[in-house]
């Protein structure tokens, strides 16, 4: 006997009315999908809500982002299938048909049509597609269909969310990007039982894509790539259009005028609440950038609301961006973004702060600014101060759900002796053009220069407004991606005058300026010899800054570890000189690569004979040594001192030596690799 609608939605049914009507008859879920969300692209992501095994290592970093399709065959059944963006071509050329076979994808899963509705809708019962074992949704491994079941679920106008329990076996990592290890590791070792709770969450992708804008290897943007088989180059040509959210002047005639919608990132309930400020602040400190790309009120951080305050309202919602508080043991924060493949719109950015981001702060600012802040010299730090940090790891990494990837080369782009000047820093936005560098701490001022603390810490700068300005503004007259290339060229032209908006050379491997974790690379040995004598005013405050009365050493020695790594830090700084290159990203203006000059090479080779392969007596400290451990120092010295001599003689940086000198028109004229052996 054929089944009628209310056979199947039952009078006990919990429905939901949205994109598509849904529905929850005792443990099966239903969709009810009209004939026009047939054929219409979405997105569809799965997002951890939390896991019995704590590991945040991997689990909270966050599941698969696919683009679907719902398609109807006949009246039998319906197919969800993965859609593909590798290749591309225009609809009106011969190639398209063959193009458009590519783009089908996989088959996700097939739903026989239970009943039509009254409207002529399709039901089904989706319920497998979320509690069962479809890889490309990135289900527990070994899931249990008979342990895992859908919790709750909401329908809004152009999306729908489900989030269900899955069960499954999982064998938990350790702490990951180089932390300490995973304290809950040791009960969790070996494959065991595990239940999870997953939010899945469906959006509807725009009707009218936003308008690309090419990828510039000038300008640092992620991008998304694709193969067009209908570009009028006789070849098949690839494609790279950055990532950008869709921000869209209220004024069109304005020079500056609110978006139409604004770009909101909500804050997690769950961070503490002495930091929400702070998290908020460094989602605002982008302001000023995208002023200067004419749009005024354009990012705001807004605390997300309670389940009481608003039960529908989801964090894991694929079109809200968030920043989550992880409760995390690996001391790091990351930053990404969800696009659509079809333009590089970011539907949804997402930030990760990890609890223990604290702890990696403390080192930091401890070992590279406590001589020029005496709040550093006091463990814990005031909240005001690890306010103030927490804030800048929020800003650096909403840059990059932002779209912006890191650069590298901007600590190389200031002269090492103007990063004492307060005047200086003040004028130029701090010691680094951009926050997207690995350049923490001032450590090259030097405590006689009276830097006040808040120039000791990198801050939205030069760089960050012309990248936003370049990505981010609208062009008049310009309808087409192809027509905006001529201002986005004169725009990325300007780096030729000022060095401080200079983006990573991508190819350039002997760079010297792109070094991580440098201050004023402009001049390593320079800077190099600054912060030496920071850090011998640190290891002169160790001992009475960690030792605490009722406390053991283990802050003493994490102290003292992040202190000889950053000498083995600074002098891989000197040591990527020898055999570098200055370098800047061009687009047919001239050479992009130029040989470091001979002298620098040398004085770069006796820095290091001097203060790199001699006893560092700054580090062999009885006093300290003593307190942490029996034996070890100087297997770590020496491992120190390998590791910087295995860094020098490196084979390509040789290649590199001999290939210079191969190019010479005179010898003399360069740093050859017998010179280098001769030092």
């Amino acid at each position: 006997e054929e089944k009628t609608y209310s056979d199947v939605i039952t009078e006990d049914a919990i429905s939901k009315d949205g994109m598509f009507k849904v529905h929850m008859v005792d443990d099966k879920l239903f969709f009810e999908i009209p004939e026009d969300e047939f054929g219409r692209e979405q997105l569809l992501i799965q997002r951890p809500v939390y896991s019995t095994l704590l590991n945040p290592s991997g689990f909270i970093r966050g599941g698969p982002r696919l683009i679907v399709e719902w398609e109807k065959h006949g009246d039998k059944r319906v197919v969800l299938r993965q859609k593909e963006y590798d290749v591309v071509a225009d609809e009106d050329t011969a190639i398209w048909g063959q193009v458009y076979g590519y783009r089908k994808g996989p088959i996700l899963a097939v739903f026989d049509i239970e009943v039509m509705s009254p409207e002529g809708n399709a039901v089904i019962d989706v319920s497998n597609l979320f509690t069962s074992n479809v890889p490309e949704l990135g289900p527990l491994e070994g899931l249990q269909r008979d342990r895992s079941w859908v919790e709750d679920f909401w329908a809004f106008d152009s999306n729908v969310n489900v989030e269900v329990t899955q069960t499954g076996q999982s064998r938990p990592q350790g702490g990951g990007n180089n932390g300490p290890p995973n304290p809950f590791a040791q009960q969790n070792r070996g494959p065991r039982t595990q239940s999870a709770r997953l939010h899945f969450s469906m959006l509807r992708l725009p009707d009218e894509p936003m308008m690309p804008r090419w990828h510039d290897e000038r300008v640092g943007f992620n991008s998304s790539r694709s193969i067009d088989f209908s570009r009028p180059e006789q070849e098949s040509k690839e494609l790279r259009f950055i990532h950008r959210f869709r921000l869209e002047k209220q004024n069109p005639d304005a020079e500056i005028s609110d978006p139409v919608e604004p770009i909101i990132y909500w804050i997690d309930p769950a961070t503490p609440d002495w930091l929400k400020p702070w998290v908020e602040k460094g989602v605002n400190e982008w302001q000023v950038a995208f002023e200067e790309a004419g749009f005024s009120n354009a990012i705001f951080g807004r605390l997300a609301p309670t389940p009481e305050e608003d039960p529908d309202f989801s964090l894991y919602d694929a079109g809200k961006s968030v920043i989550y508080w992880r409760p995390s043991t690996v001391p790091n924060a990351t930053g990404g973004q969800v696009v659509d493949p079809r333009s590089g719109e970011i539907l949804k950015g997402e930030v990760n702060m990890y609890h223990n981001i604290m702890t990696l702060l403390t080192n930091w600012y401890y070992i590279q600014a406590s001589p020029n802040d005496a709040r550093a010299l006091d463990l814990p730090f005031p909240d005001s101060l690890m306010g103030r940090l927490v804030e800048y790891v929020v800003t650096h990494e909403i840059g990059h759900s932002i779209g912006f990837p890191h650069n590298m080369k901007a600590s190389s782009q200031y002269p090492a002796d103007s990063l004492r000047s307060e005047e200086f820093l003040s004028r130029m936005g701090g010691h680094v053009s951009t926050l997207m560098d690995y350049s923490r701490m001032n450590y090259v001022a030097q405590p006689e220069d009276n830097i006040p603390p808040e120039l000791l810490v990198p801050k939205v700068g030069p760089y960050d407004i012309f990248a936003v300005r370049w990505g981010y503004s609208p062009i008049p007259g310009a309808s087409t991606p192809d027509e905006e290339r001529t201002v986005l060229d004169a725009w990325a032209r300007e780096q030729d005058d000022f060095p401080w908006l200079r983006f990573t050379t991508s190819d350039a491997t002997n760079d010297y300026g792109t070094t991580t974790e440098a201050v004023g690379d402009a001049d390593a040995v320079q800077s190099t010899k600054y912060g030496m004598m920071n850090l011998e005013r640190v290891m002169g405050t160790m001992l009475a800054t960690a030792e605490q009365p009722r406390e053991s050493y283990d802050m003493l020695e994490q102290l003292y570890g992040n202190a000889v790594g950053q000498w083995r830090r600074y002098m891989g700084h000197v040591v990527s000189i020898v055999g570098s290159a200055y370098t800047q990203e061009k687009y047919g203006t001239g050479p992009r690569y130029r040989p470091m000059e001979k002298e620098r090479q040398e004085e770069a080779v006796e820095y290091l004979l001097e203060f790199a392969f001699q006893r560092p007596d700054l580090f062999l400290d009885d006093d300290i040594l003593s307190r942490i451990e029996s034996e070890g120092a100087v297997a770590r010295v020496r491992g120190a001192q390998m590791a910087g001599l295995g860094q020098l003689m490196n084979q390509r940086r040789l290649d590199r030596l001999v290939e210079a000198e191969a190019f010479a028109d005179d010898s003399d004229d360069v740093y050859t690799l017998v010179n280098f052996m001769e030092d």
